[in-house]
């Protein structure tokens, strides 16, 4: 596997795990919010998944950011922009 089809694997890769990760939150957040006592209570539950839930979306946004710099990559950019990408990401994908 080329180094540019190893990158665009692992930031698929990861972008799939976020987005796994923003629908269990959903799910989660719609749980509590139906067990919540007021509204006071399903605004603090709103905001706080609200604010992880945000977090997530811009990690997939910058990991399609660099897809699109690694699509248009030369080779000799390729190295730099590997050594990015694996300081970027959680350590479990590299």
């Amino acid at each position: 596997m080329s180094i540019k089809d190893s990158l665009i694997n692992k930031l698929e890769t990861q972008a799939g795990k976020w987005n796994k990760e923003i629908e269990a939150l959903h799910a989660k957040a719609e749980a509590k919010i139906a067990n919540a006592k007021d509204e006071e209570a399903e605004a603090r539950i709103e905001k706080e998944f609200a604010e992880k839930i945000k977090e997530l979306e811009d990690r997939i946004e910058q990991s399609r950011e660099e897809l699109k710099k690694i699509v248009d990559a030369g080779e000799d950019k390729l190295k730099d922009l590997r050594e990015r990408i694996d300081e970027w990401l959680p350590s479990n994908t590299n």
